[in-house]
């Protein structure tokens, strides 16, 4: 748990709460909060760990650093591999995947939002003209979300509603990832996330949840971590929409080659009586806090915590390896 990341505080949050769980689970269980990367790898490779179980987010946890170094001294570890983990938090990556998976599948009803992608060079060189122009090239106009490519937990996500307000956004995103900046058409509609978790070879999409937006137009960091609102598991949506929702979402999690748990997040638009249905982002890492929302999912969904972090570890574990002391 912890990090080098924005997101540290959410992590040891996050962590604390499986370590409780973990150590009745396995009294075996050791905590370890990273401040220093090589001080980590120091600490792994002079300790004999059967099993990793990572709750870090956002960079040099989710983003595929701390996976390769555990995949080459084969330890085995909770959620995705390095691949699979790099490309997941690289949101303009995990687009074009999404793009080919629509395509490749001749998927319906699976929209992405109109996106330009800004990096650093071409902004340093023409400043927010170069933006603009890009914007109204793709008919993009206001408002806008504009959000750091590479983060986690809506950290620098901002909502845009006037081209005036737009640098300002793009500078605080850049704040959180020097490289690209991702600009989208704001998707006015309702808030759902889906959490799929594996079970040995079976793919379980859990119950879909809502996130009622009081007073506001976005899930940010805030509405995450700071206010209570309300989480509505399942929504009240039409069956047909519901169950459609589970096997896209269980279908992504394939074709990305996801492995353990994620959660995919959408923006679900009415139009003329129809749903549409917006990818927005998938977690890799989920949070695993109090209020996290994986874990409620999974509790409606008939597992509870406890055995949310037992199938985990299983999908890992050789049966010989510990599972006796269960």
């Amino acid at each position: 748990m912890g990090g080098l990341s924005s997101e540290k505080e959410i992590s040891i949050r996050s962590g604390e709460n499986v370590y409780n769980k973990l150590k009745v689970l396995y009294p075996q269980t050791q905590k370890y909060v990273l401040n220093d990367l090589k001080h980590f790898y120091r600490h792994i490779l002079e300790n004999h760990y059967d099993f990793v179980f990572i709750v870090l987010h956002g960079k040099y946890g989710e983003d595929g650093k701390i996976q390769s170094f555990l995949e080459s001294i084969e330890i085995p570890f909770s959620f995705s591999n390095s691949e699979t983990s790099m490309v997941g938090m690289n949101k303009m990556l995990t687009n074009l995947l999404i793009k080919e998976f629509i395509r490749n599948y001749n998927i319906t009803n699976l929209y992405l939002p109109q996106t330009v992608y800004i990096n650093n060079i071409e902004y340093e060189k023409y400043g927010i003209d170069i933006v603009i122009s890009k914007l109204k090239r793709n008919f993009i106009l206001p408002p806008f979300i504009v959000k750091p490519n590479c983060s986690g937990s809506s950290v620098a996500l901002s909502l845009v509603e006037e081209f005036q307000k737009l640098e300002e956004a793009i500078e605080l995103s850049f704040k959180e990832d020097s490289k690209t900046v991702i600009i989208q058409e704001y998707i006015d509609g309702r808030e759902i996330t889906v959490g799929v978790l594996q079970k040995g070879k079976e793919i379980l999409p859990l119950e879909p949840c809502e996130l009622e937006l009081q007073n506001s137009k976005l899930f940010d960091y805030e509405n995450k971590y700071i206010r209570k609102i309300n989480h509505i598991i399942p929504p009240e949506l039409p069956e047909e929409i519901m169950l459609y929702l589970k096997n896209i979402s269980s279908q992504i999690f394939e074709f990305m080659g996801f492995k353990d748990a994620v959660r995919i997040d959408y923006r679900i638009r009415l139009n003329a009586n129809t749903y549409e249905i917006y990818f927005l982002e998938v977690n890799t890492i989920p949070g695993f806090t109090e209020v996290s929302l994986l874990p409620q999912e999974a509790e409606k969904t008939g597992i509870n915590f406890e055995t949310l972090l037992k199938i985990i570890i299983e999908n890992n574990l050789n049966n010989n390896q510990m599972l006796s002391n269960i």
